[in-house]
């Protein structure tokens, strides 16, 4: 395997920020490095989403062989941890080499409809005038918390509004729009406001299905909305 050089002005096109249906992709090693797991390898093209944001990592291979993404610190690149079984598979893996990158396009789709899901629900609650602070996009426990310093939240009313407002908003299939402000990704629901966010969404309200409302809770100054959503089916 060789060495890690590890061309601090190379850049890595993260084409997950832009191609959430992008599941597979040829491209080649930006460099390779011994870790704890085996190798760790940044791709030139890297379709990885790694954990963040509230959104689970996504699940892959490379050149067959299982990878995880993980971010280091400090480093705006993306690596893949692989734990090759053989000598002769690591030394498969160096800087330069052409491989072929994969990840599970179901997990991908579910995890893009959460995440968008999530940013729906958010942009529908703003008007209540609670402080958003945090987002969990995990699937079976995905919520978005709120900070309610001092304020009142009509439980039924706000289920009823978000029932309504996602009921509208799909059925217009508004566009989700990936864009760039300071430097930074941004996403937006058109006819909502703009985010900062990392993660993979879907291209339009009408990929999402089974967007529904599991809880509302208050407990210790914090509002929590709990949510599903599903990906629709693909043609």
């Amino acid at each position: 395997m060789g060495t890690q050089n590890d061309t601090q002005h190379a850049t890595q096109n993260n084409v997950y920020l832009t191609q959430t249906y992008t599941y597979e992709a040829r491209t080649t090693i930006l460099s390779s490095t011994s870790s704890a797991a085996g190798i760790r390898l940044a791709l030139v093209d890297n379709i990885f989403h790694p954990q963040g944001g509230g959104q689970p990592s996504d699940r892959g291979w490379v050149d067959g062989i299982p990878a995880s993404p993980v971010r280091e610190p400090g480093s705006e690149r993306v690596y893949l941890d692989l734990a090759p079984e053989s000598e002769d598979d690591r030394s498969a893996f160096s800087e330069g080499q052409a491989v072929t990158a994969a990840i599970d396009a179901e997990q991908r789709r579910l995890f893009a409809a959460l995440h968008t899901a999530g940013h729906l629900v958010d942009a529908l609650i703003d008007p209540f005038g609670v402080r958003h602070v945090g987002s969990n996009h995990f699937p079976g426990q995905a919520r978005v918390e709120y900070e309610l310093d001092g304020a009142e939240v009509d439980r039924e009313r706000m289920a009823d509004s978000l029932r309504e407002g996602l009921a509208k908003a799909m059925a217009q299939a508004l566009p989700v729009i990936s864009g760039e402000r300071e430097g930074r990704r941004t996403i937006t629901i058109e006819g909502f406001a703009t985010e900062f966010c990392a993660g993979t969404h879907v291209t339009d309200l009408s990929c999402l299905a089974d967007v529904a409302i599991r809880s509302i809770k208050v407990k210790s100054g914090r509002l929590k909305v709990g949510y599903e959503a599903l990906h629709a089916a693909q043609a």
